[in-house]
């Protein structure tokens, strides 16, 4: 464990308020178990594939966290025998977190807020598609939006176009599971929009290094 000066009524940085829509509308998600109390942020990503790119989350929201990410070891997967692990660590509760979740979740599901064109920027376009996107081998960007209700997909696709002028496609991978496809031609506008903002280890994701 680290010390850090705690402050109760912490205001997050732009880059944090940022940097935390992409992060929500990827793995990232808040915990908060009443009204009247406050929140806290998880991060989780696979290790050591993902560490980097956490390690950067850690350094980013720092100044609310108390305890360096731990690794977490899975049981082994029952179709392949494998085991996963990932690498983790979370905010202490604090109630500049509140906002967004209540903009984020409705009956404890998370949820798109209606007013994300409003929120989601282009350093947090670059923390979405780093936190959840991957590559395809077309070299497509994809965002993987398999946990929110079509209407809600069509939602971030329409605020794609509007806030970045991004073309994009949705596609029903499984059942009521849909992602986003940015094409391979919106490669050059794509890296323009979140270049200032990725991390070296997740460029892979807008075609721009190696796996």
């Amino acid at each position: 464990m680290f010390f850090i000066e705690y402050k109760k009524n912490y205001k997050l940085t732009l880059e944090q308020k940022e940097a935390l829509i992409g992060v929500l509308l990827g793995d990232g998600y808040l915990s908060r178990f009443s009204f009247k109390g406050n929140t806290a942020l998880c991060l989780e990503q696979s290790y050591p594939a993902k560490k980097n790119y956490l390690m950067h989350l850690f350094e980013l929201y720092k100044p609310l966290i108390t305890n360096y990410p731990k690794i977490i070891i899975r049981k082994p997967d029952k179709r392949t025998g494998k085991i996963y692990e990932s690498i983790a660590v979370r905010t202490s509760k604090f109630s500049c977190f509140n906002e967004y979740h209540n903009l984020f979740y409705k009956d404890k599901i998370k949820i798109v807020p209606k007013n994300i064109a409003e929120l989601l920027t282009a350093r947090g376009l670059a923390y979405w598609i780093m936190d959840d996107g991957s590559l395809s081998k077309y070299n497509q960007t994809i965002l993987h939006t398999r946990a929110f209700e079509k209407e809600d997909v069509i939602l971030l696709q329409n605020t794609l176009k509007k806030n970045f002028n991004l073309n994009s496609r949705i596609e029903e991978k499984e059942k009521n599971q849909w992602v986003i496809f940015i094409p391979a031609k919106q490669k050059i506008p794509l890296k323009t929009i979140v270049m200032p903002y990725m991390v070296d280890s997740m460029l892979y994701k807008i075609n721009l290094k190696d796996k």
